[in-house]
């Protein structure tokens, strides 16, 4: 009976022991500072173990961990924790030139399974670009307004106000335009059309990518004795452009910048 209660502390130190160096035995061949960066890099386990996660100081770990030269395999399960919750973790991972990498690790907390390798190459991974690639064929509609900057129309005088909407079909050489104008008078109620109708057109797409440098051309030189509508020229470039609308009779002439 003494025997066993004078053994007694050994074994408690020999459990706390364990317990205590079980942490350094799941990180032999550094395979857990791999895990670590994993665990950290996945925004999830991070809200769920918080950021300080780490290999806990008590608890159990079993695995194996082989190395031969640079060469190497882990296979561990250990305990995790942080400042928010504690979990354990799955993992395999492979020795190759001297780094670990992860074949699979797994974090359990409260229920939950995470893929911590899937996580954070997810977060890892550069996104693309928050645009679609453009190209010169794409389907492009805007609407534009602007002030006017000279005109010789009876009845839209400077500074009136321009509108317009421009509508091009994927792939096609042209488009359709409508352009209503603010008249000078105060009896006058409504905007005015002022050309309504269909030109050629042309997209220059300069980075795919992004859309306030492209540059576009609408044009329709045709007046109103040839086609019944007024000539119509417009330039864009990126956010500003100029609107160029004219006819001969009667002759008059509207610059429009955008």
């Amino acid at each position: 009976m003494r025997r066993f209660l004078f053994g007694l502390p050994a074994v408690a130190l020999l459990v706390l022991a364990v317990f205590a160096l079980t942490p350094c035995i799941a990180n032999c061949g550094d395979a857990a500072e791999a895990v670590t960066v994993a665990v950290r890099g996945c925004p999830r386990a991070v809200e769920l173990l918080g950021s300080d996660a780490k290999p806990a100081r008590l608890g159990m770990a079993c695995g194996s961990t082989k190395i031969q030269g640079g060469h190497g395999r882990a296979s561990w399960t250990l305990p995790y924790s942080g400042s928010r919750a504690r979990g354990s973790v799955s993992y395999a991972a492979e020795k190759r030139g001297g780094e670990w990498r992860l074949e699979e690790a797994t974090l359990e907390v409260d229920g939950e399974t995470i893929d911590l390798v899937a996580c954070s190459r997810r977060n890892s991974s550069p996104r693309g670009p928050a645009t679609l690639a453009q190209t010169n064929a794409d389907a492009a509609s805007a609407t534009f307004d602007g002030k006017v900057l000279r005109s010789t129309h009876p009845t839209i005088p400077v500074a009136a106000t321009c509108r317009g909407e421009l509508v091009r079909e994927r792939g096609s050489p042209f488009a359709s335009v409508k352009i209503s104008c603010d008249p000078g008078t105060v009896e006058s109620s409504g905007a005015v059309v002022l050309y309504e109708g269909t030109g050629s057109f042309t997209l220059d797409v300069r980075d795919p990518t992004r859309r306030d440098d492209d540059r576009s051309e609408y044009d329709d030189a045709k007046t109103t004795d040839v086609d019944r509508t007024p000539g119509c020229r417009l330039s864009g470039s990126g956010a500003t452009g100029t609107l160029t609308i004219w006819d001969s009779s009667p002759a008059y002439e509207i610059v429009v910048e955008l």
